[in-house]
């Protein structure tokens, strides 16, 4: 009797291993048909309802990990896009500076220039307010008053007169200022 005992254990072993690599393997799925098994035990159904509530838990718990995880990486995503923003408006930002930078130097030159332009202009309004202060005058006198400025000077302000009223002004200075500023005149339209 023990040799038969021995072949039904045997047997039995090798059944439920049969069965536990089939289960593995998920050729079959025993688990609804055990729980039936176990819900029909009275001392065991209490024991099944917190399994069943901990998988719905761990359920829950593996989703919101998953949200979560999702949520994490969209965040890294954003966390990327925004450095690479704010590295291309820093970028912008320095481009902006250093033509803001040019742009005042710039306007500065503008000024400058502008103030020259305005001093010679000046000069040049002096300069025909004078012109045509000698103009009013007798030659014999603005020639007394030009004898004491410089030969560039008094071309400059002999070019823009009459001929007749230049004439008469050359001809009452000194004969070699008139032939300098003479001179001067004829190189200058060259």
């Amino acid at each position: 009797m023990k040799k038969w005992f021995l072949a039904i254990m045997l047997l039995f072993i090798a059944a439920m291993i049969a069965v536990g690599v089939l289960q593995a393997t998920g050729v079959i799925n025993l688990r609804p048909f055990v729980i039936r098994q176990v819900e029909s035990i009275p001392a065991l159904a209490p024991h099944l309802e917190i399994y069943r509530a901990g998988r719905d838990g761990e359920r829950r718990l593996q989703e919101a990990m998953a949200e979560l995880d999702a949520v994490r990486d969209d965040l890294i995503q954003r966390e990327m896009e925004l450095d690479a923003r704010a590295k291309a408006l820093d970028a912008e930002e320095r481009r902006l500076a250093r033509d803001k930078q040019a742009l005042d130097d710039e306007k500065a030159e503008l000024l400058k220039l502008r103030e020259e332009v305005e001093t010679v202009r000046s000069k040049f309004m002096e300069l025909e307010r004078l012109r045509s202060i000698y103009a009013e005058m007798r030659g014999r006198d603005a020639a007394t008053i030009m004898r004491e400025l410089r030969p560039e000077l008094i071309a400059f302000i002999l070019a823009g007169m009459d001929p007749e009223v230049a004439g008469d002004i050359l001809a009452n200075l000194d004969p070699k200022l008139a032939a300098e500023i003479t001179r001067m005149s004829l190189t200058d339209k060259k």
